[in-house]
């Protein structure tokens, strides 16, 4: 390993942490001032969804995105390939739990759960746009970029949802929060990585992406049904 390499490498893993305890102390920060403008009750109907859309959100994944990273000789096609992919299962996850939101609000009793879910689910949808640009960022050890998008849309999405709850939107608050985060976060990204994809699809792409993807997406499951 050349030391060009090494050093990229080095700083990588440096923005990575960066990006992950910025982000979760900011997250902490504003969680704190929230949780004083709104009430428990209604912090607790998003904490009731947390299950359903963590299983939704690797399903969305697919374990894909990871497969191209690992993947040597990846080209346009297979990124191309992947992000339809990801849109059609986002698409059908937002779909399934469009569906099954009044069964979650009956579970839980909670019947403003059905509006709540629906709107809340649309993260899938746009998270599930920026998989495969962030998977091109990492392949590229471009860490500091990803960290930018998540820092900026972490920060701008938490302001807006203090001022929401200050006065008095609730829930609504934390919804708005979420989709907004979501959204800044996929537009950084796709501004950033400066890559569109190709009008394609391939089979042979899917099926060799499909056969490491689909082990890393039980693994996903297995992972955030027992953590």
């Amino acid at each position: 390993m050349s030391d060009s390499v090494k050093h990229r490498a080095v700083k990588g893993v440096m923005w990575s942490a960066v990006e992950r305890f910025s982000v979760q102390g900011i997250q902490f920060v504003l969680s704190i001032v929230i949780a004083r403008l709104v009430l428990p009750s209604e912090y607790g109907l998003i904490a009731m969804l947390g299950i359903f859309l963590a299983i939704a959100q690797t399903f969305v994944d697919s374990g894909f995105s990871n497969a191209l990273i690992q993947k040597k000789d990846r080209t346009e096609v297979d990124y191309s390939t992947v992000f339809y992919f990801n849109i059609l299962i986002a698409l059908v996850v937002y779909g399934v739990l469009f569906i099954s939101a009044p069964y979650i609000a009956s579970f839980y009793r909670e019947p403003e759960l059905t509006v709540v879910t629906r709107w809340v689910g649309l993260n899938l949808l746009l998270n599930g746009l920026s998989i495969v640009q962030r998977a091109k960022l990492t392949v590229c050890v471009d860490f500091k970029t990803q960290a930018k998008a998540s820092l900026i849309a972490v920060l701008m999405s938490g302001l807006v949802a203090v001022c929401l709850a200050y006065r008095d939107y609730g829930v609504w608050a934390l919804v708005l929060q979420s989709l907004l985060s979501s959204f800044l976060n996929t537009l950084l990204l796709w501004i950033f990585s400066r890559w569109l994809p190709l009008w394609c699809f391939s089979w042979k792409s899917f099926r060799s992406l499909f056969s490491f993807g689909s082990k890393l997406l039980l693994s996903g499951l297995l992972h955030t049904i027992y953590i």
